[in-house]
């Protein structure tokens, strides 16, 4: 047996190390795997980490530190640790939240100083290791620490000076307010123009910067100064913002979740657009010139009003219909397009998933007819953009890019809907639209075959988006304005009146944010007006190749952030469960949805109130049902013109045109679209949160 000198065995004696760490290296521990937990509440015991975690595995041990700050935990199998990690890393635990991660080793740094991030595991300080504590408060300067000899520099000199006499480069800026560099006193002086961080006098907009003697400072212009001088070389070496440069352009359904966004991308990221015209429709009172007024004074146009004050003199409304012959224009509005118009982006359409099958014809199929004589009467007509949905063809599993037969031709439909009487009509529903779930999908698919036959030599490309949801980044993070989809799933959710979910967990649930969207249709119009192709391109913007998540994962993460995120008058703690059992699934909403919802209603008749809740039960069951195709199935959408769209695009305008979801961060995402279905779609007060969330941990 090999000899251990003494110098050996003092050294390793002396070895600090917590009780967790006394296993083997992580090379020799098998089924052995820690965690960390880290900002518990004072007095936290070991029995109650224990009752915490157990329940996602077996636990080894268990040790908490005598401050009572962190824990570790060693579970015995490496899926149920990291299970641990995802369910309660940010979880709310007294008026603390959680951090949960893998259990790093506490390792010193080469210079033998401490990482003042680590705390102490007798007094929960931070600053020395729990050997260099004594547990007392000396002086009020805290633990005593071992002195270290720095040599010939004071401390906080130590590492500022290198022991080098060799010349040094200059050390990296330090950031000062509005995120200008300032370097300190004893470099040279810091040229913007030099070094390339300022714009040169001629991009400054007319802004003088102003410099101090003990360092380089910019004094920050106007909001709308500092966007201009960002975007002007994007802007000026950008061919889509070249394309549309006094360019006039049609937009149909501009009133809509869609169309709004494409409005307000185009007067931001396009300001010399010559005009915007927008077909809209009187209603509820109100004539075309106030909802557009209303529509741009909305909260979705304040970055645009901010760098392009003046871009309501762009956006022209023209009183019609889609309903209407020739859309219901005037005989001037007709003219005006007629001479003027370039390019065409038609979203109007009817969303509703069960609307009568007469009126999803007229919307979303006789509308393309109107839309297509129209542009053939157009002079300068460059490029048109359809908007379908992803979901046109879902009774094919893979959905390629290309524009499928349907099983009725839509002039004989057309002709019918003339005709036939309303009673006949919905009765003959079910089989004319065969193998689809709606009306909706049917009448798309028929409007894209539409447009196949008769579009002759029109530069036309359709675009068939998945389900849109909430603003990704532009022009704020979480924009959201209507309860379809997912948005109305999250506010019920929220609510507490929606608890019961009927799909199939493991199905991808593809969702795109609609500024994705807006980006793909206006790259679409001017790679369209470039190429002019003789076939009509199809693209599909979905997110399925991008990592898109299943709906149980959905679940769970809007589950965790509805925690955080507390809507208010909340009539309990949200919770979802996914089941693809029909007999399940009804027996869990009669008594987690139905039967609470008829005490309430009861409460409120002895109140002397209108009982509410069992007809809102019943409102949510049927806006829900519709859900319950595209919740139990999965699609896969190939995307190769989108992909050859992107390539042909610039790097400026990948920039400010983004539709690559290859970076999103879908956590994060959900997490802004929970806050966005609170503050744009109940419009609650954010300043009410704390409120929420102390009543709902009751």
């Amino acid at each position: 047996m090999p000899r251990t000198t003494r110098s050996e065995s003092s050294s390793s004696s002396r070895r600090s190390r917590s009780p967790l760490s006394e296993h083997e290296s992580s090379s020799e521990r098998t089924n052995e795997y820690r965690v960390h937990i880290a900002e518990l509440k004072p007095g936290v015991q070991e029995n109650d980490i224990r009752k915490m975690f157990q329940r996602y595995g077996t636990l080894l041990d268990v040790w908490v530190a005598s401050a009572s700050c962190f824990a570790f935990v060693v579970f015995k199998y490496k899926e149920d640790a990291q299970k641990a990690i995802d369910q309660m890393d940010g979880r709310s635990y007294g008026d603390n939240r959680l951090k949960v991660t893998w259990a790093r080793p506490r390792t010193r740094h080469r210079s033998n100083r401490h990482d003042p991030n680590m705390r102490c595991y007798k007094c929960g300080q931070r600053g020395h290791f729990s050997r260099e504590c004594d547990g007392q408060m000396l002086d009020g300067r805290g633990p005593r620490r071992r002195e270290v000899d720095f040599g010939r520099y004071p401390p906080s000199n130590y590492d500022r000076f290198p022991r080098s006499r060799s010349p040094q480069p200059l050390p990296p800026p330090t950031y000062f307010r509005h995120g200008m560099p300032m370097y300190p006193a004893f470099t040279r002086r810091y040229d913007p123009y030099l070094d390339g961080y300022f714009p040169p006098p001629e991009r400054s907009g007319g802004h003088e910067y102003r410099f101090r003697e003990r360092g380089t400072r910019l004094t920050p212009p106007s909001a709308s100064a500092r966007y201009n001088r960002r975007m002007s070389a994007s802007i000026e070496s950008s061919a889509i913002a070249d394309f549309f440069k006094q360019k006039s352009i049609f937009i149909t359904g501009a009133t809509g979740f869609i169309g709004k966004q494409l409005v307000e991308k185009l007067v931001r990221s396009c300001p010399d657009i010559e005009n915007i015209y927008l077909l809209v429709r009187p209603k509820r009172g109100h004539d075309v010139t106030e909802r557009v007024k209303e529509l741009v004074s909305g909260t979705l146009f304040n970055h645009a009003r901010s760098v392009h004050p003046n871009f309501e003199q762009k956006i022209i409304p023209m009183q019609g219909d889609i309903l209407d012959p020739n859309f219901g224009l005037s005989s001037a509005d007709e003219t005006t397009l007629i001479e003027n118009c370039h390019v065409i982006f038609h979203s109007a359409a009817t969303v509703r998933f069960h609307e009568p099958l007469r009126l999803a014809v007229q919307m979303n199929v006789a509308s393309v007819k109107k839309l297509l004589a129209l542009c053939h009467k157009l002079k300068k007509i460059q490029s048109i953009v359809h908007v379908s949905t992803a979901y046109a063809n879902c009774n094919r599993s893979d959905v390629a890019e290309m524009i499928y037969p349907p099983p009725i031709h839509p002039s004989k439909l057309l002709d019918a809907s003339e005709w036939m009487d309303d009673q006949v009509f919905d009765t003959i529903t079910k089989k004319i639209i065969n193998d689809r779930p709606n009306t909706y999908t049917f009448t798309k698919a028929l409007a894209e075959y539409v447009i196949s036959q008769e579009s002759k030599d029109l530069p036309l490309a359709i675009i068939r988006p998945s389900i849109v949801g909430s603003s990704w980044r532009e022009p704020m993070p979480g924009w959201i304005d209507n309860y379809n989809g997912p948005s109305g799933m999250i506010v019920a959710t929220g609510k507490g009146m929606f608890r019961i979910m009927f799909g199939n967990s493991t199905a991808v649930a593809d969702i795109v944010p609609v500024d994705v969207c807006v980006n793909m249709m206006i790259a679409i119009a001017w790679h369209t007006a470039m190429k002019q192709p003789k076939d009509i391109p199809v693209y599909h913007c979905c997110s399925w190749h991008a990592g898109a998540l299943t709906w149980g994962k959905i679940t769970e993460i809007g589950l965790r952030h509805l925690d955080t995120i507390c809507m208010e008058n909340a009539i309990t703690f949200p919770n979802l469960t996914f089941t693809s059992n029909r007999f399940r699934y009804f027996y869990l909403r009669l008594f987690q949805e139905v039967f609470p919802a008829f005490v309430l209603d009861c409460a409120m008749r002895i109140a002397g109130r209108k009982p509410m809740f069992l007809k809102l039960c019943d409102r949510i069951y049927k806006s829900v049902r519709t859900l319950d195709f595209f919740t139990s199935h999965s699609w896969s959408f190939p995307n190769d013109n989108s992909l050859g769209l992107q390539q042909e695009m610039n790097d400026t305008d990948q920039k400010i045109f983004n539709f690559d979801l290859k970076d999103m961060d879908w956590d994060q995402y959900w997490f802004h679209y929970c806050l966005g279905a609170k503050q744009y779609i109940l419009r609650e007060d954010l300043a009410h949160m704390p409120k929420c969330q102390k009543r709902n941990q009751r």
